[in-house]
């Protein structure tokens, strides 16, 4: 319910010519309103001047600032989210939403059930790889974007009739509240390990940013849990009383969902889905193990929407990997390449546990560690090297730090294992090309589908890259 002063701007709102809101006065066009927000380290309402020159029409701002244009001062930028909410008629409460977050498996989940539902419904998909619906994608600055985004998305998803949303929920956007209106039907939580230590200080801030998706989901939703995860427990009590709970897993046959007699190749996976007493064969395109405990977790939340289990399993074998994501290469020399987006110590042990035995001649590793995970990339490197003849270190996101320290980090225990270090990541996969022969594997991690590289602090420099599957696939001169 607006109050007497957000029910006035309102009406002002209505009879402009709205395009969208925006809270980054960069991005500002013609018909845009400008949306200020004062943050800890960073106050929007110092950009209002540029946002005008770019187009913006209204200012909606939280303290008073001088502009040719109708300013909306709201008593806080929930207050103004508030307003926009109205002014959309409130969007979010028009779809059906399922939230998808964990250290892992977060994007293959999300994007293999938005697959899966647009075989019968018109579905979006919100995420790591952008956001896609009704035959447009479009590139997002974050996993999960701010709320201002998301309304807008929203609306344009009432516009063209999308009846479900599913997205990830980034452990940043869970701590920042930035999709803390939308009322999720079902949110799951593939699994919780240890990542963004840089921002969440302790791995208890880590986990506990994780959970707060449990707390997002409506009365009586359901709440997805892998029992196979050390904090399936705690994430169960937290559920308890509130929300429904299904559990799955590829070990413990207590889950409500659960795997038995699983074989994985590099072409994908066969295993028996079992569901309070139905079992049924699956053949699956996504290779691996841990895109078999995904794949639960897809079933888990379709049998949370109602669906029959017999349509689930059958639903299950049509998903593929999302590119970038376990995706197999066969070059000229012989050699297999596989990209797939790992970039934490979690995601690359599942991924070398998971290749088949014996796996190739030589293991050529190509892969970086983000600015933020310097203080993981001495095990990261260790990791790697364990697993590989051959390691290539390269750049991936250094956001501000310095590639040397980078490097100097990612190589402290790697031993005696053969390491280059190579800035230039299109370099480092051209030499690993060159070393491999027919037989070998190179493992190229991290980016997946990425085209740029995030030089500075903040993700403000963006450095043009031509991506890992291009950069395999270039003839060598």
């Amino acid at each position: 319910m607006l109050n007497e002063k957000l029910k006035g701007y309102l009406e002002k709102l209505s009879q402009l010519s709205v395009r969208r809101f925006l809270t980054n006065s960069e991005e500002i066009t013609p018909n845009d309103v400008f949306v200020c927000r004062e943050g800890m380290a960073h106050d929007s309402h110092g950009y209002v001047d540029s946002a005008i020159k770019n187009g913006a029409i209204a200012v909606i701002a939280t303290k008073p600032v001088n502009a040719p244009v109708p300013v909306f001062i709201t008593d806080s930028y929930y207050q103004s989210l508030s307003l926009i909410k109205a002014f959309y008629l409130y969007p979010h409460h028009k779809i059906r939403h399922l939230g998808v977050t964990g250290t892992n498996g977060k994007t293959t989940v999300a994007y293999g059930l938005n697959q899966i539902l647009n075989q019968s419904i018109s579905s979006a998909y919100i995420g790591t790889l952008g956001a896609e619906f009704s035959g447009q994608k479009s590139i997002l600055g974050n996993t999960t974007p701010d709320s201002v985004t998301l309304l807008n998305l929203f609306s344009d998803m009432v516009k063209q009739h999308v009846q479900c949303n599913v997205m990830e929920l980034s452990s940043h956007a869970l701590a920042q509240d930035r999709a803390g209106f939308v009322p999720l039907e079902v949110g799951v939580v593939t699994n919780i390990g240890r990542d963004h230590l840089d921002y969440h200080r302790t791995l208890d801030g880590y986990v506990q940013a994780k959970l707060q998706i449990l707390d997002r989901i409506k009365p009586n939703g359901f709440a997805i849990i892998n029992l196979d995860d050390a904090h399936a427990q705690v994430a169960i009590e937290r559920s308890k009383y509130r929300v429904q709970t299904l559990t799955f897993s590829i070990e413990n046959s207590e889950a409500d969902v659960y795997a038995t007699e699983v074989k994985v190749s590099r072409i994908g996976a066969e295993f028996t889905l079992n569901f309070r007493g139905s079992s049924k064969t699956i053949r699956s395109k996504m290779p691996f193990l841990f895109n078999v405990e995904n794949s639960l977790a897809m079933a888990s939340s379709l049998l949370a929407l109602g669906w029959s289990f017999l349509k689930v399993a059958v639903a299950l074998e049509s998903v593929v990997c999302p590119e970038g994501r376990a995706n197999y290469l066969t070059l000229k020399s012989g050699a297999v390449a596989l990209v797939d987006y790992a970039h934490n110590y979690d995601g690359l042990q599942a991924l070398y546990q998971g290749l088949t035995s014996p796996v190739s001649e030589k293991v050529i590793t190509v892969v970086g560690v983000t600015g933020d995970r310097i203080q993981d990339a001495a095990e990261i490197g260790r990791l790697c090297a364990e697993h590989s003849d051959v390691v290539m270190f390269t750049s991936d996101n250094p956001l501000g730090e310095m590639q040397e320290d980078i490097f100097r980090a990612l190589t402290s225990q790697v031993g005696d294992t053969l390491c280059y270090e190579i800035s230039d990541r299109q370099e480092a996969i051209r030499l690993a090309k060159q070393l491999s022969r027919k037989g070998d594997l190179i493992l190229v991690c991290g980016k997946g589908t990425e085209t740029h590289q995030h030089i500075t602090t903040n993700k403000v420099g963006r450095q043009s890259y031509m991506g890992d599957i291009a950069a395999l696939s270039l003839e060598d001169a």
